[in-house]
């Protein structure tokens, strides 16, 4: 028992920190996205310690696979150069066959609940929070940076 955990000890961690952002993030979209509004309140109060979770989750999470997309492309550029190829560009397939299954799957779950928090924020308007808005807009920036990264690494030949 004790070598399976050593063996899985990276997966473990990285399930555990996927399943907190997905918690804490489902939470603050349950809230907000089922809030009727009331009296005075424009938007639905969240605790701070949530705020907080969900704040410094989502941060991590968009850092931590922004990261590895960059050091993997930067080892394919890196590979290709030590080959003779002088190209600038690097094959998307090449970065993609290269990226841990971890890594796919935190990407996999940014944009899925990132997606969700879009949503939310576009139907909720000004009922959604402000927390619900910077990762909504987060989540755009991470796209736009994604998106020029695939469009820069792609090669037409080759």
């Amino acid at each position: 028992m004790t070598d399976f955990f050593r063996r899985q000890i990276f997966n473990i961690i990285a399930a555990v920190f996927l399943a907190l952002f997905v918690l804490v993030w489902a939470t603050v979209l349950l809230r907000v996205g089922t809030w009727v509004p009331t009296g005075t309140a424009e938007a639905p109060e969240l605790n701070g310690a949530l705020v907080t979770a969900a704040g410094v989750l989502a941060t991590s999470l968009s850092s931590l696979t922004a990261s590895a997309l960059g050091f993997t492309i930067a080892e394919v550029k890196r590979d290709s150069a030590a080959a003779g190829d002088t190209s600038t560009l690097v094959s998307p397939a090449q970065v993609a066959t290269r990226l841990s299954g971890r890594v796919i799957f935190a990407i996999m779950v940014y944009m899925t609940m990132g997606m969700l928090v879009l949503v939310v924020w576009l139907f909720k308007g000004q009922a959604s929070t402000d927390l619900i808005g910077a990762f909504a807009l987060s989540l755009l920036g991470w796209l736009v940076g994604a998106a020029g990264v695939v469009f820069q690494t792609e090669k037409t030949g080759a």
